[in-house]
């Protein structure tokens, strides 16, 4: 596996305006950048890559999309968010693909916990709290709800599937004292004057 040694992971930027940011990403992704200067994400790809189970994933990724692009402005051409982390350990791709470190204006990227936005992509509901989510599940099981997706798959539980959907606002704040290994981040588009670090992924697991 290739790799380059004396490169922190959750180093900030000195000037305080950066944020240092990793992802993984498909070598047509880094041709992209390197001959455009940029590459953007199309609708048409998220249904390529999860295929079948994309109807959920679409709903979470239309969330994401409505209520991030109040934050960060998104620009033309932008279909859906591109995600890097904070901790390179989520930075490692198929063999094939590359692993990027970028440097990202602070002002252009949207921070979260990858924990809040997982139990969104379950279509799960995000308590205040263990409790919290407990009994909303009781309620769920009380009207027969075998599982979340069920409120965004029928017509339903309208009262039920606002909640869940109210109950995710809470990913734009949980950013806050989340530790670095589980901050997350969407951004727009990736940039080629942001990465500062790209190797490609020949042989995942060997040296």
């Amino acid at each position: 596996m290739s790799s380059e040694e004396g490169i922190p992971a959750t180093a900030a930027a000195a000037d305080g305006q950066t944020i240092q940011l990793w992802t993984a990403q498909a070598p047509v992704v880094v041709d992209t950048i390197r001959r455009d200067g940029v590459s953007m994400v199309k609708r048409e790809y998220i249904d390529a890559k999860y295929g079948e189970v994309a109807w959920s994933f679409k709903t979470a990724y239309s969330f994401f999309t409505q209520w991030a692009q109040q934050r960060v402005p998104k620009p033309e051409g932008a279909d859906s968010a591109i995600w890097l982390y904070r901790s390179q350990d989520y930075s490692y791709p198929a063999p094939g693909g590359y692993s990027l470190m970028l440097e990202v204006p602070r002002d252009k990227c949207v921070l979260f916990d990858l924990r809040v936005w997982n139990k969104i992509l379950n279509l799960h509901y995000v308590g205040d709290s263990r409790e919290d989510e407990r009994a909303f599940q009781k309620e769920l099981d009380r009207i027969g709800v075998r599982q979340p997706a069920d409120l965004f798959s029928t017509p339903f539980y309208p009262v039920q599937k606002r909640k869940v959907q109210d109950s995710w606002q809470k990913l734009f704040t949980s950013a806050e004292n989340c530790p670095d290994r589980y901050i997350q981040a969407g951004v727009w588009e990736l940039r080629q004057e942001w990465v500062k670090f790209c190797v490609r992924i020949e042989d995942i697991g060997q040296d």
